[in-house]
């Protein structure tokens, strides 16, 4: 994390269960500082929201069954975390930052098109 030097979003469900998503989005944060380079860093952290902070509308799975890569597989029950209405709504406002952050790092602010205007 200290060598990076792009651009980092992270979206975080402060209730993953599968993933210390939180803790993990905090250990990067202090490497950053220490290194000079936090000012790259963007974190999107959601109380009640779980794992899986997928595009809007997209179904809310709090658990499923996920296959193992286990020989044979092996099918386990993975629980993902949050609440239905919170996670929802962080789905909407990661998916309209996302865009944004993507907007700002890959075409410096430009609308989307601005970049073939000249052809």
């Amino acid at each position: 994390m200290g060598r990076l030097q792009c651009p980092l979003l992270l979206v975080v469900g402060e209730d993953d269960q599968n993933w210390p998503s939180s803790e993990s989005a905090m250990d990067m944060k202090e490497m950053m500082e220490r290194a000079g380079n936090s000012h790259l860093l963007t974190v999107l952290s959601y109380k009640n929201v779980g794992h899986l902070i997928e595009p809007p509308f997209t179904p809310f799975t709090r658990a499923s069954t996920i296959n193992t890569d286990t020989n044979p597989p092996t099918k386990v029950m993975t629980v993902w975390g949050g609440e239905l209405v919170a996670h929802s709504r962080a789905q909407e406002d990661a998916w309209r930052k996302t865009l944004v952050f993507l907007r700002e790092n890959l075409y410096g602010g430009m609308k989307h098109g601005a970049l073939f205007s000249n052809l």
